[in-house]
């Protein structure tokens, strides 16, 4: 018998034999080898159906690279999105759930009230048009019911298409959207650059909240009453929503609150996300995206809260501190070596109450003697480097305690314009320099190292004691101490109480702040 490819000969018979790529076994039972009788010693038939398979295949392995393709980009979907595309099952089901609901807005907009059967257009005597009523008049309030609930159905069903668009888009598929599609999730990436990473990425979630609520809708049809409804609903947000809460959308978030009874966000947390958007539309002002702000003048209800109600934070006690500074300094092990975030961390935040990222991102190059005063900048200068405001960058002369352990040293032998400190790798098993994570912070994995360290080793239990306690302790210290309310200021990084007198001149001499810095003791009772 003649040979033909891709088969073999069994009992006189051609049999086709492939191998099946491991990407497209499962249209094959699994199997990694397919092989049947061809029940035919003709070779022509043979070769026919084993082209047959190969080309069965070949359309498969097309498929499953192209699959391939979008699920890769898929892993890139914000979690609302995702969710879209599982609910529908992939790829050809959003598809088909897209041109669904575009038939279904185009059959809608087809019904569209109108009162053109209401009057007809006449020439009058003098031969200007004039209105005839007709004899199916329809009533004005009737009309406007109508008008109304048909806008609402047109609105609701293009948000729910383009939303589904804006995935298939995201995803590789070239699908038209409908309408005017400008919406708040185009608008965050043209203000993004404008701001740090960290902010870009808050705009980010805060407007993906905010489309999860009420879907894909174009700037141009968004309403006061978009914010406020989604200021009420942000109010049955869950305060913590990492874990399982992680991917969930705004809907399941308040969902699962609600049955586990969990604590929701409070009035801080909510108007964060309230400016945040209000900022976002102004930005679209200035950037003629839209003529008008819908939401000018909007503001949100402040709940009345008891004055005696306890502060979400508290300070450390001088006890709490002592414990923590020898617990750093007197350890043996990598993680609080002599170089390390870890040791120095604590020291710097305990003695000049800087913000964890402030602390952490301190580099080399922002220490210098200024006026006969060792000193360090507080600054956003350096890429990784970020401040809360303009009043947070400043030059501090360096606390004479601080000196006195080592620190002088340990900064002028580190690397130049390298981070003032290191880290132990937890996983490497070695020292390393700190890297920023995804949104530009450097003081996330010691943040954590930090309560581990509270809670586990020192025994610091209170949920309200955190790293933010030194600079609540800092504050404590310097009125203990009688500083100055503009020096107290200064040194934390607060802007002036009189913004016009905190205008002029160049603020305190650094050997005055250094005379007020070093009557500062956390540790005093």
């Amino acid at each position: 018998m003649k040979k033909v490819a891709d088969t073999i000969q069994l009992r006189g018979r051609y049999h086709v034999k492939i191998a099946i790529p491991e990407s497209i076994r499962g249209h094959w039972a699994g199997k990694d080898v397919y092989q049947k009788s061809t029940r035919s010693t003709d070779p022509v038939a043979a070769a026919k159906e084993a082209r047959r398979i190969r080309a069965i295949m070949d359309l498969q392995l097309e498929q499953a690279k192209a699959e391939e393709g979008w699920r890769a980009l898929a892993r890139h979907l914000p979690p609302d999105q995702r969710a879209l595309l599982d609910k529908a099952g992939g790829l050809s089901g959003l598809l088909q759930e897209f041109e669904r609901d575009k038939r279904a807005l185009a059959f809608i907009e087809a019904g569209k009230p109108a009162d053109a059967d209401m009057f007809a257009i006449e020439d009058g005597p003098d031969g200007a048009p004039v209105k005839v009523v007709t004899d199916s008049f329809t009533d004005p309030e009737e009309l406007q019911v109508e008008v109304a609930e048909h806008r609402a159905a047109s609105a609701a069903i293009r948000a729910q298409t383009n939303a589904r668009g804006r995935v298939l888009r995201q995803i590789g598929q070239n699908v038209d959207l409908v309408g005017d599609v400008f919406s708040l999730r185009d608008l965050v990436e043209d203000w993004a650059p404008s701001v740090d990473a960290h902010t870009a990425e808050n705009g980010r979630t805060y407007v993906r909240r905010f489309t999860e609520l009420h879907g894909e809708i174009g700037l141009q049809d968004i309403t006061g009453a978009h914010l406020r409804e989604f200021t009420d609903a942000l109010k049955g947000l869950p305060k913590v929503q990492s874990g399982k809460r992680r991917d969930m959308t705004i809907q399941q978030l308040i969902a699962d609150a609600k049955k586990a009874g969990a604590e929701t966000i409070g009035y801080a947390t909510q108007k964060k996300y309230f400016d945040m958007l209000k900022g976002l539309m102004s930005h679209a002002v200035g950037r003629r995206f839209v003529e008008v702000d819908p939401w000018a003048g909007m503001k949100l209800v402040k709940p009345k809260v008891k004055h005696s109600a306890e502060k979400a934070r508290r300070a450390f006690t001088g006890e709490e501190v002592g414990k923590i500074l020898e617990f750093v300094k007197g350890s043996n092990t990598d993680q609080y070596g002599s170089t390390t975030v870890d040791r120095w961390a604590p020291w710097i935040a305990a003695y000049h109450g800087l913000r964890i990222q402030e602390t952490c991102q301190l580099r080399t190059n922002d220490f210098k003697e200024i006026g006969g005063v060792w000193s360090m900048k507080i600054t956003d200068e350096g890429e990784d480097q970020k401040t809360k405001n303009a009043a947070s960058v400043r030059w501090v002369p360096v606390h004479p305690a601080l000196i006195a352990a080592g620190l002088r040293g340990v900064v002028e032998a580190r690397p130049a314009d390298a981070f003032a400190f290191n880290q132990f790798g937890r996983y490497a098993k070695k020292f390393e320099e700190m890297t920023p994570d995804t949104r530009g912070r450097v003081s996330a994995d010691y943040g954590k190292r930090f309560s581990y360290l509270l809670r586990s080793k020192l025994g610091i239990k209170d949920p309200k004691a955190v790293f933010h306690s030194f600079r609540h302790r800092f504050q404590d210290a310097c009125d203990n101490a009688n500083i100055s309310d503009a020096h107290r200021r200064y040194l934390t990084g607060r802007a002036n109480k009189d913004a016009v007198e905190g205008g002029y001149g160049d603020g305190a001499g650094m050997k005055y702040l250094f005379d007020s810095v070093k009557l500062v003791d956390p540790l005093a009772p």
